[in-house]
C-alpha cells in the first residue's frame, strides 16, 4: 500500500535524507518519495522508478511501523 510522504514525514529524522543524497550521489526531492506500507514495514523510496524496479540502492529507509510511530 502506498501511503503520502506527508503522513509519515514528521516521524523521519531530516538527516537520513541528506546523508543518503551525500552516500549515492542521489538528490532527494521530496515530492518524488514514495512510501510504502508493507508486512508491518515502511520503505521509502528515492522515486517512481525506484519503487517500480525495487531497486535497492534507492531505498533510503526501511524502518518498523511500530518502532516508527513510537508504538513499540
Amino acid at each position: 500500500m502506498i501511503v503520502e510522504f506527508t503522513e509519515i514525514k514528521h516521524l523521519i529524522p531530516m538527516y537520513i535524507f541528506n546523508e543518503f543524497g551525500q552516500l549515492t550521489g542521489h538528490y532527494v526531492y521530496g515530492d518524488k518519495i514514495i512510501c510504502e506500507k508493507t508486512d508491518g514495514r515502511i520503505k521509502i523510496w528515492l522515486n517512481q522508478e525506484a519503487f517500480d524496479a525495487k531497486d535497492l540502492e534507492c531505498l533510503i529507509c526501511d524502518y518498523d511501523e511500530k518502532v516508527l510511530r513510537g508504538l513499540q
